[in-house]
């Protein structure tokens, strides 16, 4: 969300617009919310399978999920945004009361405490309750074009509802109580993931935009 710098002030949990820039920000989202875009739709995102290793809490194991589908991406709320023009700068606050992932096959194999065997294979629902996501976009002049030059992302997941089918004590136990701090562990990975894959896609697309226009770029989407 390429935005140029300006403040916001949220007045009964609603950002209020304090000039034409904050205006341009504040309906680019509402559109982009409501599908009113000619940019990919926020209704689902298609995630591609991974496979990691888990090590803490007692649990050890080896875990592979296929393709994935993230929905409630529509349904959040704008908390806060800071730009700026002049450093290329951005700063976005954004809550989503529900973010459902679903996957029809994961599997999973490990030990729990040292003696109890951990197995598990079949549909995949997770449910992230109240998560606070807050991402910082530092731009940059590229040879007359645009590209990202830092990128810093923060998120606070209140509570994590999962339902691992045929998942062996005590996955479901543990994802259910302590989900929310296993997410953070993975900051880094999560991190790293959206470096490698979303910001080569903004990059290319900015390529031949000049900083100067990246509001243009949100006046225009229509």
């Amino acid at each position: 969300m390429w935005v140029i710098f300006l403040l916001a002030v949220a007045i009964n949990g609603r950002i209020i617009p304090r000039n034409p820039l904050e205006k341009n920000i504040v309906s680019f989202l509402t559109k982009w919310q409501a599908d009113m875009l000619t940019i990919p739709s926020l209704k689902s995102l298609k995630i591609p399978p991974v496979e990691y290793n888990y090590q803490g809490r007692g649990i050890k194991m080896d875990y592979s999920i296929g393709d994935m589908e993230l929905t409630g991406l529509k349904q959040f709320s704008i908390k806060n945004i800071a730009a700026s023009e002049k450093t290329l700068e951005v700063s976005l606050t954004l809550l989503f009361p529900v973010l459902t992932l679903r996957s029809e096959q994961y599997k999973l194999t490990g030990w729990a405490y040292y003696v109890y065997p951990l197995r598990g294979s079949g549909k995949m629902n997770l449910v992230f309750r109240n998560s606070i996501i807050t991402a910082t976009v530092r731009f940059a002049s590229d040879r007359g074009g645009t590209r990202i030059h830092d990128f810093l992302l923060n998120f606070d997941v209140k509570q994590i509802e999962a339902d691992l089918q045929n998942s062996s004590w005590p996955i479901n136990v543990l994802l259910n109580t302590e989900g929310a701090q296993i997410l953070a562990e993975y900051h880094s990975t999560i991190v790293k993931a959206l470096w490698d894959y979303v910001v080569p896609t903004v990059n290319n697309y900015l390529l031949d935009v000049p900083p100067s226009h990246l509001l243009q770029i949100i006046v225009d989407s229509k």
